[in-house]
C-alpha cells in the first residue's frame, strides 16, 4: 500500500477514549490528563494533524477562570489547567523506515507549527499506531516507542468523523 493511501485511511477525527501507562506490567495512576480524559486528534488527507487533550477532573479545571483570562484570573488557577492540558498541530507523514500498513506502523507528528508548550514547537514525534476495525467503530491504539522495554505509553481514540 502507498503511502498516500495509508495516511488516506487514517485521515478523520477521533475521539480520546483514555491514556494508559504500564511499568514492568503494572498500570500506573492516571497520566497528566488525569482518569477521564477528553480530546481531540485529527489527521487530514493532506498531511496536517492536531492533538488536543485535558483533564476532567474538577480539581485541575478551575470554573473561576474564563476566555479572554482576566487581570484578576489567579494564576496558579491557569497553571493548573496548562499542566493538566495539551495541544498541538503540525504536518505528519509516515515514517518511511518501518514497514506500515493502514492498520500498523509509524507515523512522524511535525514538524510541530503550534504547541501548547514552547520547546514543542518545530519537534517532531515518533508516534506507533495500530487501527482496530470493531463492529461498533473504528479504533485507533497510538503509542509513543520506547526503548526502555519496561514502560509502555498508549493513548486510545475512537474515530467519530
Amino acid at each position: 500500500m502507498k503511502a498516500d493511501d495509508i495516511i488516506a485511511a487514517l485521515a478523520g477525527t477521533y475521539s480520546l477514549i483514555n491514556s494508559t501507562v504500564w511499568r514492568n506490567g503494572t498500570l500506573q495512576e492516571p497520566s497528566s490528563w488525569g482518569a477521564a480524559p477528553v480530546g481531540l486528534l485529527t489527521y487530514t488527507r493532506w498531511g496536517y494533524m492536531s492533538a488536543n487533550m485535558a483533564a476532567t477532573e474538577k480539581d485541575v479545571r478551575p470554573q473561576n477562570i474564563s476566555w479572554p483570562p482576566k487581570e484578576t484570573d489567579p494564576v496558579g488557577d491557569w497553571a493548573l489547567v496548562g499542566k493538566h492540558a495539551m495541544s498541538y498541530a503540525g504536518l505528519f507523514s509516515l515514517n518511511q523506515s518501518v514497514p506500515a500498513t493502514k492498520y500498523k506502523g509509524q507515523l512522524l507528528h511535525g514538524p510541530m507549527i503550534a504547541a501548547s508548550v514552547p520547546a514543542m514547537v518545530g519537534a517532531i514525534q515518533r508516534r506507533n499506531y495500530n487501527v482496530y476495525e470493531r463492529d461498533d467503530g473504528t479504533y485507533l491504539m497510538v503509542s509513543v516507542p520506547n526503548k526502555d522495554v519496561t514502560v509502555r505509553s498508549e493513548i486510545w481514540w475512537r474515530r467519530v468523523a
